[in-house]
Formats: C-alpha cells, structure tokens, sequence
C-alpha cells in the first residue's frame, strides 16, 4: 500500500511538472513599447545580421543562409536552424525572421508552398519556433510587440502587413509597397512606392500617415539627431536633414545605391556606384574624413558593435570590417550541424 501511495505522489509529481512546463514554454514574453528589433540600415540591406545583448543572430552564407549565432567578437559560432532565414529581428526572449526556404541551392520548391516562407518567431532560450504567418514576405521589422512587414500574393503583390507576436492582430495597413524600416519614436518613415516617392512618416500602431516631404528620399533612415536619406532627385546623393524643416545637407555626392550608419551616428560606410571607381567607403561624421575599405561592387552593409559586414556583389564572399581597429578581413563562419 505505502509504495503505491509513493509511486501515486510520483506520478503526480511528474504530470503536474509537465503541466507547469508546458505553461512556461507557451507563455508569451511581451516587450516594452519601444522595442526595435533591428536597426532600419540593417534591415535595408537584407537583415542578415542583427545583433543584442552581446550576441549576433545571422544568416550564414558558407551554409545555405542558416540561421546562425555568435559572439559579438565573432567567436562560440552556433547553429540554430537550418531555415534560410533573412530580415532578422530580435527582443530579449526571441528571434524573428523570414523563412526563405524556397530560395536555398538546388531549390525545387514554389514560393507559396506551405511552411517554406512565412514570418517565425523563435525562443532564445530553448529555440522553440512558432509560425506568425505562411506568408511570402520581403522586409519585416519588430517594434513592441507587432511585427510590420511587406506581404506578398499574386493578387495583390508587396503590400504593408502587420501580425503581433502571439499571432493576433493580423492585417493589412496599407497597399503601398512601402518598406517597414526605420522607426524614430513611435513613427515609421519611409518613401513611398506605389502612389507617390514623398517622404512619409507613419505613427504606429495607429497607422496614421502623413507626407512630411515632397521629395524622393530613398532609404530613409530615422537617427536620433538626423533622418539619412540617398536622393534620387539628386544623382542618388547621399544627404541628411533634421527634424526641424532646415535645408537638407550633402555628405556624399557620388552616386550611392547602398548604406548603413553607426548606432553613434558617427561612420557611414555606403557603396559608390557610377561605372567607374566603384568601392565600399567609411565616412568619419565628425571629421568629414573618408577611407576607402575595398574598390569592387559589393552589397548588403551591416553593421554591428564591432564589425560593418557586407556582401561582394555575386555573395560569394562576405568582408568584415573591425570598426575600432580599422582590419579588414574575410569573414568565413564555419559550417556546423545543429
């Protein structure tokens, strides 16, 4: 009797252990209002990187674009999915990220096939993965607790779409083809696609628009001191203005298709195009001072506390540049098995 009663007390024991675990592991962790997954110079160029509390998520590109991670220093390389993933967001408890699946090597999958795209959510602590949405999609960007992304179908093509991270509130917000980049204090700037090229800022979750400028200013990116832009208008210039209405400012008058910029403000590194001299280019802010990293066609700019990384053109190689120590060097993330 008294070892049945022991084995019944263990019994219990171990199915409300299961109970309570799996409580804990479907409990949502919600971020505070503010919360940005990655920077908009990031996202930009691909979201291939992003970077928090001292680790980098990253797509690796020696491995099909799996969804990898490591040390700020680049070091403890780990493998966390084999998921093509892109547009990497992050917050304190989770990954976000675009599933790619339909555009690995060898890939003989549609696009729309059911579970190779679509927008996931994934547990720092256990990696735990959650489908947000099925959908195709191109740029996504965490801010709070809702992810604002570019949605895609035959029907109605790149459209502004929206999805909490517990999956609620889904929905369009807008059938331009915007992209969901840079956010400055609860306001989503971007240059519209569809209906117009003014500058628009969007109060979010509202949704509220309006076009606070005229003129075409691809790329913008909202900075704590100035919104950065590339001009079209301008021979694709790039420039900046305040937040005031004051006269808009040239910092590089070559032509320019892509760049990124320190969280500090102080470095753009941006590609210079044009035919001739074309090369990637580090531009001390506070000393106007500009060095060329690399001559060459390259893409994809990322930056992180450490490094600024980008792509060549053919993505056959990717470069990291040590932003302290100015060393330049080829960045080959090993291959490894989850």
């Amino acid at each position: 009797m008294i070892k049945k009663i022991i084995t019944g007390i263990i019994l219990i024991a171990i199915v409300t252990g299961i109970i309570l675990w799996s409580r804990a592991s479907s409990k949502i962790h919600y971020n505070d209002e503010g919360t940005v997954g990655n920077s908009a110079g990031n996202l930009y160029n691909g979201g291939l990187f992003c970077e928090i509390d001292g680790i980098i998520y990253f797509s690796n590109y020696k491995d099909d674009g799996a969804l990898y991670s490591m040390n700020s220093d680049c070091t403890d390389v780990q493998r966390l999915s084999g998921d093509k993933a892109a547009s990497i967001n992050a917050d304190s408890h989770y990954i976000y990220y675009s599933r790619r699946n339909y555009d690995k090597e060898n890939s003989s999958v549609n696009a729309l096939d059911f579970y190779n795209s679509g927008l996931y959510r994934m547990s720092r602590a256990d990696g735990t993965l959650a489908m947000l949405t099925e959908s195709v999609n191109c740029v996504s960007l965490l801010y709070g607790n809702t992810l604002y992304y570019q949605h895609y179908d035959n029907e109605n093509g790149i459209q502004l779409h929206r999805v909490d991270i517990d999956q609620k509130n889904a929905g369009r917000m807008s059938q331009d083809s915007l992209i969901p980049a840079s956010v400055r204090d609860g306001v989503l700037y971007y240059s519209g696609v569809v209906f117009d090229h003014a500058l628009h800022a969007m109060s979010l979750p509202a949704g509220i628009d309006n076009v606070i400028s005229e003129d075409y200013c691809y790329l913008p990116i909202a900075m704590p001191d100035y919104l950065y832009y590339i001009a079209p208008h301008d021979g694709y210039s790039l420039c900046r203005r305040d937040y005031e209405g004051g006269a808009p400012e040239t910092l590089v008058a070559d032509f320019c298709f892509t760049y990124n910029i320190t969280p500090d403000e102080r470095y753009l590194f941006y590609q210079i195009d044009g035919g001739k001299d074309n090369r990637i280019v580090q531009l001390d802010l506070t000393t106007g001072i500009s060095t060329t990293l690399i001559d060459g066609n390259f893409k994809q700019i990322h930056i992180t506390s450490k490094f600024a990384f980008f792509y060549d053109f053919i993505e056959s190689s990717v470069y990291a540049y040590d932003i302290e120590s100015k060393v330049l060097s080829l960045f080959k993330p090993p291959v490894l098995e989850k």
